[in-house]
Order: C-alpha cells, then structure tokens, then sequence
C-alpha cells in the first residue's frame, strides 16, 4: 500500500486515527556529512534528537464524516512542518514526498483552495522554502508528462502565489501568465473558434462542425509524440465506432501551418485534416498549448468535455455514455 493510498484510508475509515498509523506519519531524512552537525543538536518532527522526519496532524476522534477529516487533514498538514529548516528542504524522501501525498489528499477537501494557501503563505517565512514548493508545485501540476498533472489544483497555487506577500511583484509575472492561459478554455467553457484550411484548399471553421462530439488534435507532424498519439488514437475502438456512426468528428489541426511534414503526411479518411494558416492558435495564444500533442474532447456546443487529455482518458469517457 502506497503512503497515498494510507492517507485516504485515514479520510475514509473514522475509527482509524494517524496515531494508530505510525507507517504513515513518518519518513526520515537520510543523515549526510553535510547535514550531521546541522543535526546533531536539533530535534525532529517526531520527536528524535538529531533525525528529521515528517509528521501528520492527529485528526480528531469527533471528526468521523471523510469530508470532514480531508478539511481537517488538508488544512492542517503542514502543521509540523519546519519551513525554515533548509537541510530539510534538500530531503527529498522527506519534503517532495509530504507534497505529493498533500496533492493526493486536495481532491478529497472542500477547503482544497484554503490549504493551499496555508500552504504558500507558511512557505514564505523563508524565500528557499517558498521557491522550493512553487518548483514542486510545478514538477508535479503543471508539467505535462507528471501523472499528476492537474490543472484545476495548479490553478488554486497561481491564485495562491498572486496573492503571496513574499514573492515581489515581477516574482508573479509568471504565476499571472500561466493562470491567464489556464483559465482559457476550460472544461465547461464554449472552446475558442478558429478557422482551418483543409488539404483540398477550403477555409473552415470548428463552429461549423456538426457531431455531437469533437475531438481536437492539436499536433505537428515533425513531433514525435504526435505519431505516437496518432497511432493510440487510430487504435480506441469506442473512439473510432463513434465516428463510423457520425457521432464524434475528429479535428487535426497543424499549429505550424502548411509546412512540408504535413503536406507528406497521411492521415484516416474519417479524420478531417487541415492546418493553421496564419498560425493565430500559438501566435495569439488561443489555446495553452504547452506540449504537442494536445487533445480536447467537445460536446455538440462546442462546450469543452475535456482539456489537454490523454487518448485514453477520451476513449473513458466516451466509453461510458
């Protein structure tokens, strides 16, 4: 059992208290050379002289409902921890491993956004702490290739970090930046119209596309991850039943125009396939198209289902209407 999957089982189970689950409360920091007379007199979370580790807070026994004890236990995780110890930061197996399981645990609480502002605001009693977790915050929401990619929690940090009196105004340059493009197009949102021009020459427009659903395939054929989508897309047998019905239409669009790959590139006859001409989508920034390729998946409104989804996470989807 992952320390993840112990924490929701503290959400769920009210019988069971951290204190009854020593393995899940604490984690040491490997002692190095650098590190031994900085620890030799201090005292850790846990209580050991000279050992760092990590600490839960004690949910209380009266909180029994899980949403309860997620609130608890988010807003009050980092409780125990010592901000301004900077050996502490340098500890991985300690520090980015509390973040994850914090991340594991925000998805289950209502007061997701208040304990990440905890978080952060408690980081900046020390610029290395604080810079520490926005890189952490990064590494883990806001890269694509992260399995724990989540826009909706990152979008909780930007709003955190704007809002942060220890970072200076130019600090939040880029917080704003990447908020202002998180917030475009979201699911729930009408997804931005653009226009297209398809191999036979005709100017098109994705509100003009009738289906009930769509899927947008922002991609570059130079891209190697974008072959590699390709062919996962030309494999979802849910996905490709959906179009043989004339339920979903598929919508490649070039973000680099009309360049030499696509123009040798082959793709399925049900596909539509096209370009961006004057290259609006990545030129004004229509779409955060952080990595190539990008997947949405639109409902008959053109309202957004999914954004910036694996193929897999479509076919999911479609498989259960």
């Amino acid at each position: 059992m992952t320390r993840a999957d112990k924490l929701l089982l503290l959400l769920l189970c009210g019988a069971c208290m951290l204190a009854g689950c020593p393995e899940s409360r604490t984690a040491e920091c490997p002692e190095t050379a650098e590190s031994a007379a900085d620890t030799a007199d201090s005292e850790s979370a846990d209580g050991t002289p000279g050992r760092r580790a990590f600490r839960l807070p004690d949910v209380p026994e009266a909180l029994c409902d899980p949403a309860d004890r997620a609130d608890y236990l988010a807003l009050h995780y980092w409780d125990c921890f010592d901000f301004a110890d900077t050996v502490l930061l340098s500890c991985p197996e300690i520090t980015e491993q509390a973040f994850v399981d914090f991340l594991s645990v925000l998805p289950h609480a209502r007061e997701a956004a208040a304990a990440v502002d905890t978080l952060y605001s408690r980081a900046a009693v020390r610029s290395e702490a604080l810079y520490c977790f926005i890189g952490l915050g990064d590494k883990y929401l806001y890269e694509p290739n992260s399995p724990m990619y989540n826009e909706e929690l990152h979008i909780l940090v930007l709003r955190s970090l704007l809002g942060n009196p220890g970072l200076d105004d130019w600090d939040k340059d880029r917080p704003r930046y990447l908020l202002e493009m998180a917030l475009k197009n979201r699911p729930g949102d009408v997804a931005a119209d653009f226009t297209y021009r398809t191999r036979d020459g005709a100017m098109n427009r994705l509100s003009g596309i009738k289906a009930d659903y769509v899927v947008l395939y922002f991609n570059d054929p130079d891209c190697t991850d974008c072959q590699r989508v390709k062919e996962a897309l030309l494999s979802l047998p849910v996905m490709n039943e959906f179009m043989k019905a004339g339920r979903l239409c598929l919508l490649s669009v070039c973000v680099e125009g009309k360049t030499p790959a696509w123009e040798k590139a082959i793709f399925p006859a049900r596909w539509i396939d096209g370009y961006d001409e004057g290259k609006r989508l990545t030129r004004e920034q229509v779409y955060d198209l952080k990595a190539m390729p990008t997947l949405y998946l639109l409902d008959s409104g053109k309202r957004v289902i999914l954004k910036d989804a694996s193929a897999e996470k479509i076919e999911a989807w479609l498989s259960e209407q």
